[in-house]
């Protein structure tokens, strides 16, 4: 990961809370607005939060922050994967 998507994470971190913590919370929330019996598990929200980005860089790739906030999601869910949430 790039010390610039690293510095994002931690300001992130610093300003929202705990990345994980809050995809937790996120996909308790979906899973309530989808109307599934369980939450979306925190690596699948960050794959669902990736596809967003995605969307957004196709419609303007030239926005730097679009690609950064994808490697960090990348990094958040592959983190969230190998902790088991």
């Amino acid at each position: 990961m790039s010390k610039e998507v690293d510095d994002i994470l931690k300001d992130r971190q610093t300003t929202h809370g705990d990345a994980e913590d809050n995809f937790e919370r996120i996909g308790k929330m979906w899973g309530v607005i989808l109307g599934l019996e369980g939450a979306i598990p925190p690596w699948k929200v960050a794959l669902m939060m990736d596809s967003f980005k995605t969307v957004r860089c196709l419609a303007n790739p030239n926005h730097r922050d679009n690609w950064l906030d994808k490697q960090g999601y990348t990094d958040l869910g592959m983190r969230a994967w190998f902790s088991g949430s």
